[in-house]
């Protein structure tokens, strides 16, 4: 990461400058009096809102990540979040100054989740996270009117989406992102939003109706809701199997995969020419995630796949080089028996390949 005096946010036009740290600043001030206006339960309650929020970044962005580049064969532009789902029901249900302290437990869980190399900086992160403040406040103020609470919690719910796509919008038109701030005033934009903040108006109901343990079951509704958006932009995006992916999205795939299984192997070739790449495709089970890696490599990850299994298929992956007059070595690594995690297993492979290339050079006759 960035020292901050390095942020792009630097680089910026002066009034976007100027708007960025005046909603990052006012989105704090509630903060220093948490402690001094709090009860018992409704710290119990904050306690509990970024318990439910942590989780379900905690559960769902290592296999939404590795879900994506496998089939996508890239690293996605952004993920969704879900976070209104506890970020909504807080501002209904706490004293300001602990909605703001849940709201940014929620943003620092997601950012390490959703971080994304090169395209989410920080800057950005915090400056979407600090946009929900004022909008849960304006919520507030609607449904601590004297209208009736069932037609206030309705236009609560309706102001904070527009002011937070306002706080947003105003950012995109402070740098220019005209395309973008377009693509969020279509009714499209928000079908995921909607569904969202219905589980926040489900745990506001549990709360009020005294059933507030319940409202743990909004984290397998909001992960089912991100899976299924996932699985429905993966449709428009997903490539053939064959073509291996990114070295990029094989790194984040691997990552994951081999930190999920308890049997899993990597085989990393030294080339990747296009008669190499067809014949590793041909040989491979199907299932495996096959990427480029390095300057001219080409890595498998191979899914269940014990050590020996994957020896043999590094054999057969050989022969096949030898039959065909490739250049191509092979080396294998396997969890449990070279290593627990991706970084063990491509040291063990790295130098496999090293030890190989000595074997095969010719050795230069006495002078």
């Amino acid at each position: 990461m960035r020292r901050p005096d390095e942020w792009q946010v630097w680089q910026l036009p002066k009034v976007a400058i100027i708007l960025v740290l005046a909603v990052d600043v006012s989105a704090l001030v509630p903060l220093h009096r948490v402690l001094s206006m709090s009860s018992t339960v409704n710290l119990g309650v904050a306690l509990f809102l970024a318990t439910l929020s942590i989780a379900y970044s905690t559960l769902t962005y290592r296999i939404e990540r590795a879900r994506w580049a496998l089939r996508a064969g890239s690293e996605p532009a952004s993920y969704r979040n879900l976070l209104a789902s506890w970020t909504f029901a807080s501002a209904v249900i706490l004293p300001a100054p602990l909605m703001v302290a849940v709201i940014v437990a929620c943003g620092i869980a997601e950012w390490p989740a959703r971080k994304l190399a090169g395209k989410a900086k920080l800057y950005r992160h915090v400056y979407t996270t600090a946009a929900v403040v004022p909008a849960a406040l304006a919520a507030r103020a609607i449904i601590g009117s004297s209208l009736p609470f069932d037609l206030a919690l309705l236009l609560g719910t309706v102001v904070y989406v527009a002011v937070n796509s306002l706080v947003i919008g105003a950012a995109m038109v402070a740098v220019g992102q005209r395309g973008a701030l377009r693509a969020l005033l279509q009714p499209s934009a928000y079908k995921y939003e909607v569904v969202t903040l219905a589980i926040a108006l489900a745990e506001i109901e549990l709360f009020r109706h005294h059933q507030a343990p319940l409202m743990w079951l909004s984290v397998p509704a909001a992960i089912a809701i991100q899976r299924l958006a996932v699985r429905t932009e993966l449709r428009a995006v997903s490539q053939p199997a064959a073509k291996p992916m990114s070295e990029e999205a094989w790194l984040i795939a691997g990552t994951e995969i081999v930190a999920a299984l308890p049997v899993v192997a990597v085989l990393r070739i030294n080339s990747a020419s296009p008669e190499t790449v067809a014949e590793v495709t041909r040989l491979q089970a199907g299932c495996d995630a096959i990427g480029y890696l390095g300057r001219s490599g080409l890595a498998m990850a191979l899914l269940d796949c014990p050590a020996r299994s994957a020896d043999a298929l590094a054999d057969r992956l050989r022969m096949a080089f030898r039959h065909n007059g490739l250049e191509a070595s092979v080396a294998a690594a396997a969890k449990p028996r070279d290593g627990h995690t991706l970084g063990d297993l491509l040291v063990v492979c790295e130098a496999e390949l090293a030890a190989q290339q000595i074997i095969q050079q010719p050795t230069r006759p006495d002078s």
